[in-house]
């Protein structure tokens, strides 16, 4: 037994020896501070910072706005750092700004301008700006420039507008790439948590007590994941005095039942984007049509995506503006 520890604690010894060396001597720093650097087309860099490919052609050449790289087989690309120079370029230039001036100018001094440009009246240019901020945010994970930006907008533009004019235009350009794997998935995600984290404060401001209108029901069908847009249903609902129970996401519709016989449901309403949920859709509504069959049912959903029986006969939303007017009528 005495040789057993013996042998035991020799082991131990070993290993917090290697332990330690390897410790001491590995670049955990390197490892920290690195991350896959993202390669984009010429047309991936006009998709996401709204210029046209002849015009970043001519700044490059007349300019040397940004120099782009070249793969191992000589095919020409842009990394993230020069998407942002992009981006913050694209809100002088969409205020009057000369390319040939700002190529000169420090990034202090960009700055400077980007922000004095906020605050003059020009809504259209507005959105723009804000959309290039997001996006910027979102490409660096720089979540004081989304904060700063966001509550910016909100307090320009009021939470309505800027989601629809802002936030989902900054998505949409982020989706396009990300679904053509031209950005990380963590930049996709970095900028969709974030958003979320401000529709739930907004959300909380408004606060929890029973409201006088009626009462909806909101979830996601299984296999939904993004629950943005009905997020942002649920803040609306709010801010009109509606009562709403939030089920959120990857809800299989079979553990509602439970709800059917203990809440007044008025409305139901959930949101389908996955081929998954397309496929079971009429196997959803019939679902809800029997079980709740009190409560009005809609959809949301890309109309183009419906053949023209199922569109007749679903209560469908595919837009901010309708929605609205469907609960503020």
């Amino acid at each position: 037994m005495y040789n057993f520890y013996c042998i035991l604690l020799y082991k131990c010894i070993v290993f917090l020896y290697l332990y330690y060396t390897f410790i001491k001597n590995f670049n955990f720093a390197k490892i920290i501070n690195s991350k896959p650097m993202n390669k984009y087309s010429i047309d991936d860099f006009s998709k996401i910072t709204g210029l046209n490919k002849i015009l970043i052609r001519t700044w490059e050449n007349r300019y040397s706005f940004v120099k782009p790289k070249r793969t191992s087989t000589n095919i020409r690309y842009y990394d993230d750092k020069m998407i942002v120079k992009a981006l913050r370029y694209s809100i002088l230039v969409d205020a009057g700004f000369k390319i040939s001036i700002l190529t000169k100018l420090s990034s202090e001094e960009i700055d400077g301008h980007i922000n004095n440009t906020l605050k003059k009246d020009n809504q259209t240019n507005k959105h723009s700006q804000y959309i290039s901020q997001i996006l910027e945010s979102s490409l660096s994970y720089n979540q004081l420039l989304f904060h700063n930006t966001y509550e910016k907008c909100v307090k320009d533009i009021g939470i309505i507008e800027c989601y629809k004019h802002v936030l989902l235009e900054s998505l949409n350009r982020i989706g396009i790439l990300w679904i053509n794997n031209q950005i990380s998935p963590p930049q996709e995600h970095f900028l969709s948590e974030l958003i979320k984290t401000k529709i739930y404060k907004e959300i909380e401001k408004i606060g929890f007590k029973k409201l006088s209108k009626e009462n909806w029901l909101l979830f996601l069908p299984k296999n939904e994941l993004h629950d943005i847009g009905l997020l942002f249903a649920y803040l609306t609902l709010k801010m009109n005095g509606h009562n709403v129970v939030y089920l959120g996401q990857n809800l299989p519709h079979d553990l509602m039942l439970s709800l059917k016989n203990e809440n007044t449901i008025d409305n139901i309403l959930f949101s389908v984007v996955s081929n998954t949920s397309r496929l079971e859709l009429k196997e959803i509504t019939n679902f809800l049509k029997t079980h709740f069959s009190k409560s009005k049912i809609y959809t949301i959903i890309n109309k183009s995506l419906l053949n023209k029986d199922d569109s007749q006969k679903l209560n469908t939303i595919s837009s901010i503006d309708e929605f609205i007017n469907l609960i503020t009528n």
